[in-house]
């Protein structure tokens, strides 16, 4: 997660699963970066209620920024 932070991505989809290590759930961040494909893992919760939310909204550009001790878009 730390190499894509405050790059712009394509966000193109994404899904949530329980995780089998923790408590809760982890999220896959399907994204392109400089026209590549990527995918990326995070338990972020901040993330994951926001993707909830803007959804119908996918494919969207955005960029992953930390603010304090959570990840969020910008």
């Amino acid at each position: 997660m730390i190499e894509i932070l405050n790059k712009e991505i394509l966000v193109t989809a994404f899904k949530i699963s329980p995780s089998k290590v923790n408590k809760g759930d982890y999220l896959i961040i399907q994204f392109e970066l400089d026209s590549e494909k990527q995918v990326a893992f995070t338990g972020s919760e901040v993330l994951s209620h926001q993707l909830g939310r803007y959804k119908d909204k996918i494919p969207f550009h955005a960029k992953i920024i930390r603010q304090d001790k959570y990840f969020t878009f910008s």
